[in-house]
């Protein structure tokens, strides 16, 4: 990685857990899928697995901003997967995903912990909450996607259903 971690001056961070009725191995193995990146992480950018660790990824920001940053996913010395952008980053980040067994054998409890750079220091923070997109719920909602996708199969979503207004002719 072209930046460590402990360099970066990052503003703006998140934490969110959620616990999913699977075992640690197999979450793991799901979460490093490079084709699930793209699917959990789609409420809040455009994900591009370059390859097994390398992701390209393109967040659009308010008043047609676009922001785009590679992140590199770090050599595994535990069950825990760590990522932070490379670089050059428009938004530059960490991440840190921690597995954990749940009580009661209830399967695997999943901490998510993000550290981003906004945009503009504290004027980008600011313009994020505004237009509703804080990290807090990008990690929240990201966790529950991976949670759907490792329970279900699949993320749910409500397009392209018609909302059923106008006897569903309001397309």
């Amino acid at each position: 990685m072209s930046t460590p971690a402990s360099q970066m001056a990052l503003d703006a961070s998140a934490r969110a857990a959620v616990t999913v009725g699977r075992p640690t191995g197999e979450l793991r193995s799901l979460w490093l899928d490079p084709a699930t990146q793209s699917r959990i992480w789609a409420h809040f950018a455009d994900v591009t697995p370059l390859d097994d660790r390398t992701f390209d990824w393109v967040a659009r920001g308010p008043a047609g901003g676009e922001y785009r940053w590679r992140t590199e996913v770090a050599d595994a010395v535990s069950d825990d997967v760590r990522w932070s952008a490379m670089e050059g980053a428009d938004v530059p980040n960490i991440g840190l995903l921690m597995f954990r067994p749940a009580p009661g054998d209830r399967g695997t409890e999943l901490h998510l912990d993000v550290r981003f750079d906004p945009p503009g220091g504290a004027v980008g923070e600011a313009i994020s909450k505004l237009f509703h997109i804080a990290p807090a719920e990008i990690a929240r909602k990201a966790l529950y996607r991976f949670r759907a996708l490792a329970l279900t199969g699949e993320i749910p979503t409500t397009e392209p259903q018609p909302a059923a207004r106008n006897g569903g002719t309001d397309r």
